[in-house]
């Protein structure tokens, strides 16, 4: 079955694929550049201010050495340094320069951009990279516009007029929801600060309300269940909040309310370490910042759940706990998943111990290719497999994103609370149909001490054949020192905030390994894990095992 869908979809992706050559043939037209123009402004009637387009981004006015090279020169970045190249042409870093003294060598760079990119080119005209540069180029008129002559005036606003109407024309063409939120926002801005563009005002503000719909879970989750695009959901849907109050607009109904179900997981997910945890193809944030601006503009959000999206957070005093019982979303909502089912992170006192690999999806195709696999996060598997199967072929993969041919289902979840500890127990069928073995999982954390008792339990529902070997992998954060004990049983981990903690089991020995980390969006940085493994030939194997602060 999974075979002919198989098929089916790699004949779909040759034929999109056909199209899609097709259709940047004809983008690159002339013809199609001219119908982009749809009117020529003469002024702008709106001009939001810099300091709320300046919260989308932390990059320094010194990334790229703005003012000490010439425009031209910037343009030679290579597309295969993908996160530089984004960054470059998204123009957001036009918020970290100096006002005073940045405005003519801005308009120098802008002139140069629309001198070389003024019609439709594939890499530079990419959906998200054009939205985020009409935000940035509208946002920052101070240097962008301010004091120009009338011949660049006109460029500027013709290449605004044609980057806005190229993205309302190809909106339905997104699957990527934080991607069509982003290019909502661009689309409503650029309705905002030209009144003859109004029919993009009232069209992004449509389409916008559609994407929360299917995008959102009912508590204002992303149906992709990963923690970093909350991050950048609330952001825009803030941002766009802030221009309707500065431009003395209505506000949506369904705006207001999407901001505060998914301000609130925002405040769950948030950790006394301003990062956010690595589940589901999420890459490290750290908030801090955001926090600031966010209070700044009087926004308050109530973290009163334990649970969201089936991830699970229990926090008592300095201690954080997180982990994901939940199943893979729908495919069109997969790209970034990764198969961690029942993997967990733990941070003390501001500093995480355990922690998952990340996904680097900025630093090579084949990195997040790895980062996929369920070995990449804090939990078991059995004979290297994952716990549930990701469609290899490119063809489809470039069409359709990261699709799954095969998914684990979480069978059961059951939280509870008393007075001595929380406990967690969930299971999930990711190894029953390959390998005849259930997973479950057993956490109890305790009140009154910083101590987390786990039990990995695989039982027997099917007869397997070959030889199976388990895994239970614990990624331990990077500039974090372990060392493992003579009786081999245990491994000590000293934090650099002076904690120091133990992990030990009754049942095995544990094997430390050299490991990279992936969550880091620039670098790959070392790291260690350690593993606990064994044979499976019993009904059932319980694996137990525990972590403690010893200091």
């Amino acid at each position: 079955m999974h075979r002919l869908k198989s098929i089916k979809l790699y004949f779909f992706s040759i034929f999109k694929l056909s199209f899609l050559s097709f259709r940047n043939y004809y983008f690159k037209s002339s013809f199609y550049n001219k119908k982009l123009i749809t009117f020529i402004p003469t002024r702008i009637f709106y001009s939001p201010s810099p300091y709320l387009s300046a919260s989308l981004t932390t990059i320094g006015s010194n990334f790229y050495k703005i003012t000490n090279t010439l425009p031209e020169l910037l343009w030679q970045t290579s597309i295969k340094d993908r996160q530089k190249f984004e960054n470059l042409h998204g123009f957001l870093w036009l918020t970290k320069l100096d006002r005073k003294n940045s405005k003519n060598i801005t308009k120098d760079i802008i002139k140069s951009w629309i001198n070389n990119f003024f019609n439709y080119d594939p890499d530079t005209w990419e959906m998200e990279i054009t939205a985020r540069r009409i935000i940035a180029w509208s946002s920052n008129t101070d240097i962008t516009l301010e004091g120009s002559d009338s011949v660049y005036k006109e460029k500027f606003f013709l290449s605004l007029i044609k980057q806005s109407n190229f993205l309302l024309k190809n909106l339905n063409g997104l699957f990527y929801g934080p991607s069509k939120i982003i290019c909502c926002a661009a689309i409503i801005l650029s309705g905002m600060i030209f009144k003859e563009n109004d029919l993009n005002y009232k069209t992004g503000i449509k389409e916008l309300e559609k994407v929360i719909k299917n995008y959102f879970d009912e508590a204002g989750f992303p149906k992709s269940r990963n923690p970093e695009e909350v991050f950048i959901c609330i952001k825009y849907l803030i941002l766009i909040r802030e221009w309707f109050k500065e431009a003395q607009k209505p506000i949506p109904d369904f705006l207001n309310e999407i901001i505060r179900k998914c301000g609130n997981c925002y405040a769950l997910l948030s950790c006394s370490n301003k990062q956010f945890p690595l589940f589901n193809g999420a890459t490290e944030i750290n908030h801090k910042d955001y926090d600031i601006f966010l209070k700044t503009l009087k926004y308050k959000f109530i973290d009163k759940k334990h649970e969201i999206a089936d991830l699970i957070k229990i926090k008592k005093k300095k201690l954080e706990f997180f982990i994901d019982c939940g199943n893979p979303p729908p495919n069109n909502f997969a790209k970034y998943y990764q198969a961690g089912c029942l993997a967990f992170e733990l941070t003390s006192n501001k500093q995480k111990v355990i922690c998952n690999s990340g996904y680097g999806k900025y630093l090579s195709p084949r990195l997040s290719s790895l980062s996929r696999s369920t070995a990449a996060h804090s939990t078991l598997y059995i004979n290297d497999t994952s716990s549930c199967i990701f469609q290899k072929n490119k063809s489809i993969n470039k069409v359709y994103g990261n699709s799954l041919v095969q998914k684990h289902k979480v069978i059961n979840k059951n939280y509870t609370e008393d007075k001595d500890c929380y406990s967690i127990a969930a299971s999930h069928n990711g190894y029953e149909k390959k390998f005849g073995y259930i997973h479950t999982r057993l956490i109890k954390i305790l009140k009154k001490e910083d101590k987390i008792f786990g039990q990995d339990e695989l039982k027997k529902t099917k007869n397997y054949s070959n030889s199976l070997i388990y895994f239970v992998r614990f990624h331990i954060y990077p500039n974090t020192r372990i060392v493992k004990t003579k009786a081999g049983n245990s491994i000590l981990i000293s934090l650099p905030n002076g904690e120091g903690w133990l992990l030990q089991s009754k049942t095995n020995d544990f094997e430390i390994e050299k490991n990279i980390f992936l969550g880091n969006k620039n670098k790959i940085i070392n790291n260690e894990s350690v593993s606990i493994s064994g044979n499976i030939s019993e009904e059932i194997i319980s694996i137990k095992w525990e972590i403690k602060r010893v200091s």
